[in-house]
């Protein structure tokens, strides 16, 4: 298949025309020819095709970015912004809108434009002619009005203005009036209204007769995430949806509004939670933040100063009084050892085991030595072993077969010491284990209280704090203690100041705007210079020069003829005409008056040729020199508008500082936060080492040994003993 321009080359047109006279630049890419001059068709195709040439900046294009209004009498569509193509500063209709915007305080960035090019007589009859309109508009308003009195207005129900108003006392003279009289009025433009006239949200739905709770939630709806805005003395701070962070968040709707009074955006202060449609939802008291909960984890440290092989054995009747007295006992056919051992358990101390003393703390349990509690020996022996028999059944041990040694089924001295030694060997064991238990109880004790003051001392606490530029807020749940918000409001110099900044920076940005507008003539004259420069390098220095002689020799033309008839007619007058004179060597015989005029033309064309060869280098270097200047037109058409753009970063710059200087409080309130949580973090360090070194020495052998029971397995394990005090009952 042919391209467009294979077509355009059969059909015979020149490069870059296409069959219905548009311009096509690839076609003329591929099929100019260098040193060719364009013709005023391509010339002027090119220029049409040229969004920026003066012919195409004349003409009104919807298409291009800018803002356009149709006039209301001729239909025609007006540009408004000077960068948009067909603006003219002086057209009626045009000066009529950009006055109504003036009107309006002129921050828009159509006004702005307007105000940086304009003179002071045409920005007198943008007033001049809007005034006119104005006056129109309102007569029309006027006479609606009295052909629609006594019948009800439609409900816009757009803007807040649109409820009946209940107390319009509570509001300033004139104040709903001014916002009824915008057409369309937004929210944006009522807040605006009432930070300019000092109106509280209570004020505005007492005026309106609708809840303040539906006034702060349309208000929140038009404050940026982020941001606060003071109205009054009330302060609405929007909380908006939040989704990731960094490049990836995205605010999402409204979720709760918070307000509180200027005089409370303290410590202590109150405020009132409403939901995202004005629904009242608590009011609560402005805190410290006390904690973030388990900042530090110190389950694993104390469950290793534990111990959790020295714990194993302590288990639920590991002390009990039924623990060695469980099955048949030792004596054959009776539970007698068992009450022994239960004796044993309930009885705190052997205090009485010295020489010669008596066991009394063997006689607090059941089945204890209940008789009598000597060890004399002799016949006594009968009775005081007589308690033995308690809770015995058949084959109980009796006290006279005890004293008598005689009688079917008697213990022998042997099997009494044995079964003495089991016992002092269980009791020793019993009481050992209560104190080791007793000791790892202190221990835990000791654990939980440095583990919870560790932890106390380790919670995060940021600090609200106030510096000229703005103030931090921390808001913490009064449940759970948690941070559930943190945030900042900058100071009323700060706010002030950003405004100003900004309306700047909207000033700096239409300047931005408009500057490819403005500098379009730049790059409407570097294709100019290309276009030349291409001209005068499309040809050799040597055909330049070619050129240039021949157009040299044909001026010279008639005058050397002219002068060689005139010296040929001289010399016939003379009577010299046939008159030679021998030249030598190869060259003719000829006149003295000819060969002085032929040397003067040689030397005169030896000049020429010399000067032709010089002017086809600086033709060839004069097309070069075009296109570098072309080149640099270009750069500064680039460089105008970037430069444009300085205004405007330089104001969203410095709106940036102060930004910054207004997140100091918090910035600052969380870092001191951290560093005492750090700080705490390691005094609760400290507290759990010399815990676990005192609990060390609180579990050891030294502190946790019970001398009663190493007495009671040393005799226990004394085979001597036990004969002896067996030895007793024969």
């Amino acid at each position: 298949m042919a391209t467009q321009s294979q077509i355009n080359a059969s059909l015979g047109l020149p490069p870059g025309i296409n069959p219905d006279g548009s311009w096509n630049a690839q076609d003329y890419m591929e099929r100019r020819v260098a040193g060719q001059v364009d013709t005023q068709a391509q010339v002027d195709a090119a220029r049409a095709a040229n969004p920026y040439s003066a012919q195409n900046m004349a003409k009104v294009d919807v298409t291009r970015q800018g803002q356009y209004v149709d006039d209301p009498v001729t239909g025609e569509t007006v540009a408004l912004t000077s960068y948009s193509p067909g603006f003219d500063i002086n057209n009626k209709t045009a000066l009529t809108y950009i006055g109504e915007g003036l009107a309006r305080g002129g921050q828009d960035s159509t006004s702005q434009q307007f105000l940086a090019i304009a003179t002071p007589a045409q920005k007198a009859e943008a007033d001049r002619l809007w005034s006119i309109e104005k006056a129109r508009l309102e007569e029309i308003d006027r006479q609606a009005a009295l052909a629609a009195q006594g019948q009800t207005s439609a409900d816009q129900g757009k803007t807040m203005t649109s409820a009946t108003k209940a107390n319009p006392s509570a509001l300033p003279a004139g104040f709903l009036e001014s916002l009824t009289a915008i057409p369309n009025v937004t929210d944006q433009q009522i807040v605006a209204a009432m930070k300019t006239a000092n109106v509280s949200p209570k004020n505005l739905a007492d005026g309106l007769g609708i809840s303040e709770g539906e006034v702060i939630a349309r208000v929140a709806g038009s404050v940026p995430n982020g941001q606060t805005v003071q109205l009054g003395d009330t302060i609405i701070q929007p909380q908006y949806r939040v989704i990731g962070d960094g490049q990836d968040q995205q605010i999402g709707p409204l979720e709760n509004v918070y307000t509180y009074r200027a005089s409370d955006n303290k410590v202590g202060g109150g405020y009132t939670q409403y939901a995202a449609d004005g629904t009242l939802e608590r009011t609560g008291t402005q805190m410290k933040v006390n904690a973030t909960q388990d900042f530090l984890k110190f389950a694993a440290t104390a469950g290793a100063l534990f111990g959790g092989a020295a714990l194993a054995g302590i288990g639920e009747g590991a002390l009990t009084g039924t623990a060695a007295g469980t099955g048949t006992g030792l004596l054959t056919g009776g539970t007698g050892a068992t009450a022994l051992g239960t004796g044993l358990t309930a009885g705190s101390s052997l205090s009485g085991l010295t020489a010669g003393s008596t066991l009394s703390g063997l006689t607090t349990g059941a089945g204890a030595l209940t008789g009598a509690n000597t060890l004399l020996g002799g016949a006594a022996l009968g009775t005081t072993l007589g308690g033995l028999t308690t809770g015995v059944g058949a084959g109980a041990l009796t006290a006279g077969a005890l004293t008598a040694g005689a009688g079917t089924g008697a213990l022998t001295a042997s099997q009494i010491g044995s079964l003495l030694s089991g016992g002092l060997t269980t009791g020793a064991g019993l009481l050992q284990q209560q104190t080791s238990r007793e000791a790892a109880q202190k221990a835990q004790q000791m654990i939980d209280v440095e583990t919870a003051a560790a932890k106390q001392a380790a919670q995060f606490r940021p600090v609200g704090m106030t510096t000229r530029f703005g103030t931090s807020q921390f808001t913490v749940d009064p449940v759970t203690g948690q941070l559930t918000s943190a945030g900042y409001t900058a100071s009323p110099g700060v706010l002030e100041a950003q405004n100003r900044l900004v309306a700047l920076g909207n000033q700096g940005l239409a300047q931005a705007e408009a500057a490819q507008g403005q500098f379009a003539p730049l790059q409407t004259g570097a294709q100019n210079l290309f276009n030349l420069g291409n001209q005068y390098i499309a040809q050799s220095p040597e055909a330049v020069a070619q050129n240039y002689l021949n157009q040299q020799m044909a001026l010279l033309q008639p005058g050397r003829e002219t002068e060689l008839a005139n010296l040929q007619n001289r010399l016939q007058q003379q009577g010299r005409g046939g008159l030679a004179v021998a030249q030598g060597g190869a060259l003719g015989d000829t006149t003295p008056e000819l060969q002085a005029l032929y040397n003067a033309r040689a030397q005169q064309e030896a000049q020429l040729a010399a000067n032709a060869q010089q002017y086809g280098q600086q033709n060839v270097a004069f097309g070069a020199g075009l296109l570098g200047t072309g080149a640099q037109t270009m750069g500064q058409y680039y460089a105008g508008q970037q430069a444009a753009y300085a205004p405007y970063t330089t104001a969203l710059g410095q709106f940036t500082n102060l930004e910054q200087l207004a997140q100091q409080p918090l910035t600052m309130g969380a870092t001191l936060g951290q560093q005492s949580a750090q700080a705490g973090a390691n005094v609760g360090r400290l507290g759990l080492t010399g815990a676990g070194q005192s609990v060390a020495l609180a579990t050891g052998p030294a502190a946790t040994t019970n001398p009663y029971s190493t007495l009671l397995s040393g005799l226990g394990a004394s085979p001597a003993f036990g004969q002896a005090v067996g030895g007793l009952f024969l």
